[in-house]
């Protein structure tokens, strides 16, 4: 993930997981990655959507993977839940269904995936818009916030080797500040 960011341009800070939301102010970043993880993402909540709500607050442009994802989702109010089935392997079709893709919205993406957990569209709130959706399934597998820098996505666009069709998310996210 940091050799993504690192080759779009960005000066990358690797911080403890997660620091109150004024420590990471004080490093004045332009833009925090919400990495990926393995846990219970609302076990994990229990820490970490505080300093993502506090992010959102104050504006800061967010990209999330995987569990990050799920971080980001449940802080702007949205749940999470164990899946029947995970998703495990390098071969998992996603399509993107929104935000603002320009022409590229429907193009399909092979991505690679490592989870046993999902947010939940049916607890989507009005702030947040579906991005991604798994064409296995049908769950969620990216999201917006509406007027906000922020969005993640459920799958490993750094992925290496395997699929690279989603490198282009670590470009969007360093571009939203030019």
């Amino acid at each position: 993930i940091t050799m993504k960011l690192v080759k779009t341009g960005a000066k990358v800070t690797v911080g403890p997981a997660p620091p109150p939301p004024d420590n990471i102010l004080a490093l004045k970043p332009d833009r925090v990655f919400l990495s990926n993880g393995t846990a219970d993402p609302a076990a994990s909540g229990a820490y970490a959507v505080p300093v993502i709500k506090g992010l959102l607050e104050r504006d800061i442009p967010l990209f999330g993977i995987c569990l990050g994802h799920q971080m980001l989702a449940l802080a702007a109010g949205a749940k999470t839940a164990k899946m029947f089935q995970g998703h495990r392997g390098a071969n998992h079709p996603v399509q993107r269904v929104g935000g603002n893709w320009g022409d590229s919205e429907g193009l399909v993406e092979i991505t690679s995936m490592n989870h046993g957990f999902a947010v939940d569209n049916a607890t989507l709130p009005d702030t947040l818009e579906e991005t991604h959706v798994s064409l296995f399934d049908g769950s969620n597998c990216g999201i917006a916030v509406k007027g906000k820098k922020a969005f993640g996505v459920q799958y490993h666009p750094e992925a290496s080797p395997g699929p690279q069709d989603s490198f282009y998310l670590f470009e969007k996210f360093v571009g939203m500040l030019k």
